[in-house]
């Protein structure tokens, strides 16, 4: 038993982290930078379906404006132009 003592007893562990932390400061700002990006990705998406769905929405309704209007104007054109053939 004392052999297997001495033994276990002269094994040494090292660790050396400091290529770990080189390599963790090294990639922090990938790190940072990629969680920037999709930050501002979520943003603009969630954002832009909004923003696409507001411009559907004033398009439409200067489409039916113009519509409106056209109709409302009809007539009258109508009735300048077959009051003048007469």
């Amino acid at each position: 038993m004392a052999i297997a003592q001495q033994n276990t007893a002269s094994l040494t562990i090292t660790i050396d982290n400091s290529p770990i932390l080189n390599q963790k400061w090294l990639w922090q700002p990938v790190h940072t930078i990629t969680a920037l990006i999709k930050k501002f990705w979520w943003h603009t998406h969630a954002y832009g379906t909004i923003l696409g769905i507001m411009l559907l929405a004033l398009v439409s309704v200067i489409f039916l404006s113009l519509y409106w209007s056209y109709q409302k104007l009809l007539p009258i054109f109508n009735w300048r132009v077959s009051g003048s053939h007469d």
